[in-house]
């Protein structure tokens, strides 16, 4: 029942340059919040798509690789980095690969884009081998627009959480 994203202004013969430029950050396409979750799974899992699941019981699949294993672990390398130098989403002994995301909505009437944003933040732990991956989204919060002030601090919690339910061991060995 998921509805397909949206890359409808790349894919003309005659697209303008501008599109490829406005779509580098976001605008003019549509994904969804599953395809961004498979997207960074790819990188989580060293280049390759996984179908996706919920049941704790189904075994994980490949649908096929998309990036090669070299490319995946400096992608995830920089998202490791970009945590690591803002410290919000910072766990203490475990390395968190995160990416931000804030989208401005479209405005369907008069066209363009209004003021209002949704907010995402999609992340793995522990970096050097994942054992999940976690999307927040909140659409039009109030009060804080970028996504550092809205759902960072709300997936640090629950990754928190998740690393102590599961009992997942650290990969970084704190320094004293």
């Amino acid at each position: 029942g998921e509805l397909p994203g949206s890359l409808k202004p790349l894919l003309k013969a005659d697209a303008p340059e501008i599109n490829f430029a406005t779509a580098s950050f976001g605008q003019g396409v549509a994904v969804t919040p599953l395809q961004v979750l498979q997207a960074i799974a790819a990188i989580a899992n060293g280049g390759n798509l996984m179908h996706p699941y919920l049941d704790a019981d189904t075994k994980p699949q490949a649908v096929r690789r998309v990036m090669s294993e070299d490319t995946a672990k400096k992608v995830a390398a920089m998202m490791v980095s970009a945590v690591d130098e803002a410290k919000i989403t910072t766990i203490e002994g475990y390395s968190v690969a995160g990416k931000t995301g804030t989208a401005q909505v479209p405005d369907f009437r008069h066209g363009g884009y209004t003021e209002n944003v949704i907010d995402t933040y999609t992340g793995f732990v522990p970096a050097s081998n994942p054992r999940f991956i976690v999307l927040i989204k909140l659409n039009e919060p109030a009060g804080a627009p970028h996504a550092a002030e809205t759902v960072v601090p709300a997936f640090r919690e629950l990754a928190q959480y998740l690393i102590n339910y599961f009992q997942v061991p650290p990969d970084r060995i704190p320094m004293q």
